[in-house]
């Protein structure tokens, strides 16, 4: 009964991996949102968008909402909720929570839907969400976080739309696995000085194939009779060609979802600034978008009317200590912040006497090219401080 429960509430649990891998007509691998998770890069930008949305801290002006955001429902932290919700909108194109309410209007709880259970009918003169589970839901009481999509009310799935560019992405991935299978060796030649027949050419091929392919011989010798000689035949996916071409798809993933290579563990070709510019442009290019999405939603279906919404970014763009330093360093000598402001942007409990602000010697307003400065009286410095 319990467990029943959970499927209403949660949404559907497969009986079977959802990651198999299928062909196409072709015989190359088939990317779909069900399956794209077993390729690394995806897994890496889907997940980490979905966890940074997750721990950004989220804050309202409504104190409901925002209680409401911390705790969502009875079987989910706030976390977990945005975590699961994101990952499927980024994968599928669309996620569903119902936002359930007592007949005052009350807020309860947020309930997730399995993406697949709802449908949205615009045919009538106001929107309404179909569901498997709740039957007609109207558009203010379904929270729909959703990735772009062409006519602004339904999210296409960016799995979906660049499958190309992830199909030769999965195609690498199995090449390389097909090469491992055979212990690593290269596309090789046989060549017999006389002429052979069908089953001569057959035998040597099991043979070899038997002795040699597989991780269990990789190393053994290969020994030749009867004046045969073996050539390597080139590829262009061998050696340096393989390791380019996985190398693209990549910053192919990197361009579909947004997140910069070197979050993709890519480091042969970025040239890197600061670590506060990299996250910057992390949120900037990526995550703000999301941002966006929750905040609307929020604001529109939970939040009151006129509430604010808010996500608070600095975690993720903090720099590094020695940048935060330098930073600091340069906003208290110009009498920007005090000292203890410094300390408390670097969690630091403040300390007696240094509450006011100074300006060093340099920066008087006289100028100065040296700490002496030309003008640092008292009456200076307090016309500049004040």
């Amino acid at each position: 009964m319990l467990r029943d429960m959970l499927r209403r509430m949660l949404g559907h649990w497969p009986t079977q991996s959802v990651l198999q891998v299928s062909y196409d007509s072709a015989g190359m691998p088939s990317v779909s949102t069900t399956n794209a998770l077993r390729y690394t890069p995806v897994y890496r930008a889907v997940t980490l968008i979905a966890n940074d949305i997750a721990r950004t801290p989220l804050t309202s002006s409504d104190d409901i909402a925002t209680r409401l955001l911390a705790q969502p429902n009875r079987f989910q932290t706030g976390y977990d909720f945005r975590r699961s919700m994101t990952l499927q909108a980024l994968l599928y194109g669309n996620a569903f929570a119902v936002v359930n309410r007592t007949l005052g209007g009350d807020l309860i709880e947020l309930l997730p839907l399995e993406h697949s259970s709802v449908s949205l009918d615009v045919s009538g003169m106001v929107p309404v969400y179909k569901t498997q589970t709740y039957g007609d839901v109207p558009h203010t009481s379904m929270l729909h976080i959703r990735a772009i999509g062409i006519d602004g009310m339904w999210g296409e799935s960016p799995i979906n739309l660049c499958r190309t560019s992830l199909q030769v992405l999965a195609s690498q991935e199995q090449a390389q696995l097909e090469v491992m299978k055979n212990a690593g060796n290269p596309k090789l030649a046989i060549l017999h000085p006389s002429a052979l027949n069908a089953g001569a050419r057959q035998m040597i091929a099991e043979d070899f194939m038997a002795k040699h392919s597989g991780a269990q011989n990789a190393g053994k010798p290969l020994v030749l009779s009867e004046g045969m000689k073996v050539e390597r035949i080139s590829s262009t996916l061998d050696d340096a060609g393989i390791s380019a071409a996985r190398r693209y798809s990549v910053e192919d993933v990197s361009r579909i979802f947004g997140v910069p290579t070197s979050y993709l563990a890519e480091h042969s070709a970025n040239a890197y600034g600061s670590m506060e510019w990299l996250s910057r442009m992390y949120v900037d290019a990526c995550l703000a978008h999301w941002f966006a999405a929750w905040s609307s939603e929020i604001a529109s279906k939970v939040a009151t009317l006129g509430s604010t919404v808010t996500f608070d970014a600095d975690a993720i763009t903090r720099p590094s200590l020695a940048e935060q330093m330098a930073a600091l360093r340069t906003g208290v000598e110009s009498g920007v912040i005090t000292r203890n402001e410094a300390r408390a942007r670097l969690d630091m409990k403040p300390l007696a006497g240094l509450d006011e602000p100074i300006v060093a010697k340099n920066m008087g307003t006289g100028g100065g090219t040296s700490n002496i400065g030309t003008d640092t009286s008292a009456g200076a410095l307090n016309d500049f401080t004040s």
